[in-house]
């Protein structure tokens, strides 16, 4: 039995380690798609609570609605693109790239074009191209890359047809460099498709390559399986899909690295925000440049998301998840949830809860830590989500355990106390004993007639089969009228009105119980099992005044409650009373006198004890 009983309590800390368990096998096995979309929110806030390196030499520059507005006609065509370019390239940048596809009007004689391409022949340009609908000319030149086997090619990378800038301007550019931005599932661009093959040419993304001129990096080297890139010295790592993650830039950030069209121009920009920078060059206006939902913000322009990945590259600070961590993310979200489980196990609700808090912040905080340190990201709301669970499941199974053994702590001591005694001890364990409280209670009491012959004529399985009905059914009757069963003696029912707790009319409504019982007691005694023992008709006493209240015995023994006074001791003898005036209710002087119900005298007669008194019984 006492095996059983530690059994019993060690379910919800078992239910509790097993589902960490589980959840930690769930991480393991589904590390890269399970809680995808929280993750990525996670993720998210992350990048954009941490504070990440910036780049000094990243500028870009805006043809915003303020150089529309300076432009002829105040509209911005391409001599005024042709215009800038000079301005920049006066200047000498390390390289500039177009987030622009300069698709149309490619007449090369045409005056702004011939312009345009004198201005990207003076400095290094990438220029950029969308993806298609057929195949068309590839695009050109195509960037140097190397290849170290083995290596693992996307599917992803793969494009059937591009969109491409005018075949002149590409003669006078250093590059081209894949412009076009691929949101997630839910439409946020997170991430960026590191090369793009079209035909048998490999083409980076537009930051990717920007980045490499800025830095005056040697030939990039792909290799790897999964794939990764060596740009000079340093390895950047790719996802399972050839994808680069990019923090994205706060608004703060964009307007310290940005800069007016017109104000280059102009020569508002100091030569030396321009020399030896990478510029890219895009517009924050919708007819000009590609606006889209990142993580910081729900339209921005494409141009900033190219150079969020340059800056990446340039400072070294990509996010990225490590395949490798998969099982160490699981054992922490075991351990975790192993830790919660014995929270709710040992551990008061509320203290669980707060440990439960303290756990699920410091995944937070590690899981922030080490982002900052290595830009590695981890599943903290996987790790958490584990956690969390484990600890549910082990309180609601605690808290389930806890609620069946005090249900069957209410029904085995109300058993031996009233039921509100019980309550009280169990809702308020810290409160003391009752004794010595004086109130007016209305006593009844009941008796079977002939029960000592009953007794003799039948079994004591029988015997016991009989009363079981007989007391589960007229205890019920007291309980429904507001009063309580103090005690149960031999065939007798000692109950008690107006106690422990207040009750309104409780004369009244101990004289409506008590003509309860006597028709319950007088049908139940035409059913087969009690007819065929001829089984006694029920008598009642009742009666009210003031008594003292209390539990009696000391906390070390047996401990009752129960009530003395007169009246408790008159209300017995009434009942016995029935038994010489030929009733079946006995009510005395006092009860009768505060009842609004009608009453019978019964006259006056010699109670045993206490002298003689006018007796009643309902009308």
């Amino acid at each position: 039995m006492a095996r059983a009983l530690r059994l019993r309590r060690a379910r919800p800390l078992l239910a509790g380690l097993l589902t960490g368990l589980v959840g930690a096998a769930l991480l393991l096995a589904f590390g890269d798609t399970a809680l995808e979309r929280q993750r990525e929110l996670y993720f998210d806030a992350l990048t954009r609570w941490a504070t990440v390196p910036q780049s000094d030499r990243l500028l870009v520059v805006d043809i915003d609605r303020k150089s529309f507005a300076a432009a002829p006609e105040r509209d911005w065509s391409r001599a005024q693109t042709a215009e800038l370019v000079e301005a920049l390239a006066a200047a000498k940048p390390a390289a500039v790239a177009f987030d622009f596809v300069f698709s149309t009007d490619c007449e090369p004689t045409d005056p702004a074009n011939t312009a345009l391409a004198l201005g990207i022949s003076k400095v290094p340009t990438v220029l950029g191209f969308l993806i298609g609908e057929d195949g068309g000319e590839t695009p050109r030149p195509v960037p140097a890359l190397a290849i170290q086997r083995p290596v693992a090619i996307s599917d992803l990378w793969f494009l059937e047809g591009t969109e491409n800038s005018c075949p002149f301007l590409q003669d006078k550019a250093a590059s081209t460099a894949a412009a076009f931005l691929v949101g997630d599932e839910d439409s946020l661009v997170r991430r960026v498709q590191a090369y793009s093959i079209v035909g048998k040419a490999a083409y980076p993304a537009l930051g990717v390559e920007a980045a490499r001129l800025a830095a005056r990096a040697r030939t990039p080297i792909l290799g790897g399986e999964p794939a990764w890139i060596r740009h000079d010295a340093r390895i950047i790592d790719l996802d399972e899909d050839g994808n680069l993650r990019f923090v994205a830039s706060d608004a703060e950030e964009i307007t310290a690295r940005t800069v007016s069209a017109i104000d280059v121009i102009e020569g508002k920009v100091a030569a030396e925000r321009i020399t030896d920078r990478m510029v890219l060059i895009g517009s924050s206006l919708p007819n000009l440049g590609g606006l889209r939902a990142s993580a910081s913000m729900p339209l921005e322009p494409s141009v900033q998301i190219h150079a969020d990945v340059a800056n990446g590259i340039l400072s070294g600070f990509l996010p990225y998840r490590i395949q490798a961590a998969i099982p160490w993310e699981a054992l922490a979200a075991f351990l975790a949830g192993a830790v919660l489980a014995f929270a709710g196990i040992w551990l008061r609700p509320i203290n669980a809860a707060l440990v439960g808090t303290a756990v699920l912040l410091a995944i937070a905080g590690v899981s922030a830590f080490v982002f900052l340190q290595t830009a590695h990201l981890i599943d903290a709301p996987g790790i958490a989500a584990v956690a969390l669970v484990a600890l549910v499941v082990t309180s609601v199974l605690q808290f389930a355990e806890t609620r069946r053994a005090e249900a069957t702590a209410r029904r085995r001591f109300a058993q031996y106390l009233p039921q509100a005694v019980v309550s009280r001890y169990i809702d308020e364990p810290d409160s003391g004993r009752v004794a010595g409280e004086e109130r007016q209670v209305t006593a009844l009491f009941t008796d079977i007639e002939s029960f000592s012959t009953l007794a003799n004529q039948i079994g004591p399985q029988e015997l016991v089969r009989l009363l079981d009905i007989y007391f589960t059914e007229v205890n019920g009757l007291v309980a429904r009228h507001g009063g309580m069963v103090d005690k149960v003696v031999g065939d007798a029912v000692h109950a008690f009105f107006n106690a422990p707790e207040d009750l309104d009319r409780h004369v009244d409504k101990a004289i409506d119980c008590a003509v309860a019982i006597h028709e319950l007691t007088e049908e139940m005694r035409r059913r087969p099992q009690f007819a065929a023992h001829d089984f006694g008709r029920t008598r009642i006493g009742i009666e009210t005044g003031m008594a003292v209240l209390g539990e009696v015995g000391g906390f070390g023994g047996k401990l009752d409650y129960t009530a003395h006074g007169e009246a408790i001791n008159l209300a017995a003898r009434l009942q016995e009373a029935n038994k010489f005036l030929g009733t079946a209710i006995c009510i005395g002087p006092q009860a009768a006198s505060e009842t609004a119900h009608a009453m019978r005298p019964l006259g006056v007669h010699e109670i045993r004890g206490f002298g003689t008194m006018e007796l009643f019984t309902p009308a």
